[in-house]
């Protein structure tokens, strides 16, 4: 057999036919950054800061009185990622899921450096320069449950989908997670992986509730941080027992979706997700917080992650990916713990450092051709075609993958034991 540490101890175990294929991916992406050396370059000098930990005296989460008093996700997001203006009539909308821009609402955000996108629709640029309007993925954000399947040319690269065909218009959403037999909205605890795919709003509710706990507490600093090895994110190993203290059930995680139940929140909720808002999702058309056309949800074998988030009504463009509440709320806390060395924007602190330097290192996933290839609302054409090949906004293989390679040097933590390479790589 063959062990590759994981952060914070975890060890991944691989039987040998196994081998070749973890062994070409570490192999390939010895160019590319490691946690430390690239995504965090952290000095030595600032391993002495656990005396300025101690002393920190931390404030309460800000708080929505409108939202059930959640937490203000979008004052937190905010802070960690800023925000491009936003037009003064708001974002653009659609007037129908699929349909036509409505006049009042046509005028897009501009770009500002250091700045994210205020009217956010789709994730087809996550991982990329965020001047295209995308955010980081759960894999810059190092977020450790995710377990995103290798950059192989395979459909669903870089996703929590492990695809092991060579059929390029494979419904990507069929094809397994790790470690998630346990039925849906469940993830199993096994000795190979730990922790299996949890949604990172999982994680995200268990963080919330043990700060809103302890939040007073100057332990939290001591305990749940070291820059030297974790940056400014929180320790794998008190994630693991936050998660567990929260959700755990023997051997197994398991949690409710991020909605209102009974008109209240769920144990995980969270309201930037808009998700199935009617009447937009009346034909049973979207899938989670996406927002498919009809004529995509009939077509049967179309990822819905490639159809755009909320883009009708008030809350277009407000849809906010957990993840990013989850590094939001790491950073925020990891700021008033070390402010010095936690800057309280991403991409300033430790946790963004390399961000989107290269789109042949980046862990943006390989898109599919849509209706429009230059309209971020778009919907995926139909018949379904994976990859893009048109070109326009939405990356295909071309934009992501070095001439003539079937991987790429993406860092990250990748699970090679269950995805296939794409098509075109068989040979290889």
């Amino acid at each position: 057999t063959i062990l590759l540490t994981i952060e914070d101890r975890r060890v991944l175990t691989m039987n040998l036919s196994q081998a070749a294929t973890v062994l070409l991916t570490f192999a390939y992406q010895a160019n590319a950054s490691s946690k430390l050396d690239g995504t965090r370059q952290i000095s030595s000098k600032t391993s002495k800061t656990s005396k300025s930990k101690k002393s920190r005296s931390l404030e309460p989460i800000p708080i929505n009185q409108a939202d059930f008093g959640e937490p203000d996700w979008e004052t937190i997001i905010n802070i960690a990622f800023p925000p491009w203006k936003t037009p003064d009539s708001g974002c653009p909308r659609l007037d129908a899921v699929g349909g036509d821009l409505i006049p009042e609402f046509d005028e897009f955000p501009a770009y500002k450096k250091g700045k994210w996108n205020s009217c956010y629709y789709t994730k087809a640029f996550a991982g990329l320069d965020p001047a295209l309007g995308g955010y980081p993925t759960p894999i810059d954000t190092h977020y450790p449950y995710e377990f995103a399947a290798p950059f192989f040319g395979q459909p669903g690269d870089g996703s929590v989908h492990h695809c092991n065909t060579q059929k390029n218009n494979t419904d990507i959403g069929l094809c397994p997670k790790l470690v998630t037999s346990c039925g849906s909205d469940c993830a199993e605890i096994t000795d190979d992986y730990g922790i299996g795919h949890i949604p990172p709003f999982v994680a995200l509710a268990a963080v919330k509730n043990a700060y809103n706990s302890r939040g007073t507490q100057n332990s939290i600093c001591s305990n749940w941080f070291n820059l030297a090895t974790n940056g400014c994110n929180i320790k794998k190993s008190i994630l693991d027992d936050l998660v567990y203290e929260y959700f755990g059930d023997g051997n197994a995680i398991k949690f409710q979706p991020p909605i209102l139940i009974d008109g209240e929140p769920s144990s995980t909720y969270y309201r930037l997700e808009f998700g199935k808002e009617s009447p937009a999702c009346d034909d049973g058309n979207c899938r989670g917080p996406h927002y498919c056309s009809k004529k995509v949800a009939d077509e049967g074998n179309i990822w819905g992650d490639f159809c755009p988030y909320v883009h009708t009504g008030d809350n277009s463009g407000k849809y906010r990916h957990p993840h990013l509440a989850l590094a939001a709320l790491e950073l925020w806390i990891a700021n008033q713990c070390m402010p010095k060395e936690c800057d309280s924007e991403w991409l300033k602190s430790p946790n963004g450092q390399g961000y989107a330097t290269d789109n042949f290192k980046a862990t943006s996933i390989t898109w599919c051709d849509m209706d429009d290839n230059n309209d971020p609302m778009a919907q995926p054409s139909v018949p379904y075609d994976w990859p893009n090949v048109a070109g326009g906004l939405f990356p295909g293989r071309e934009q992501l993958y070095p001439a003539g390679e079937c991987t790429k040097p993406a860092p990250g933590l990748y699970v090679t034991e269950l995805a296939g390479t794409g098509p075109e790589c068989v040979n290889r």
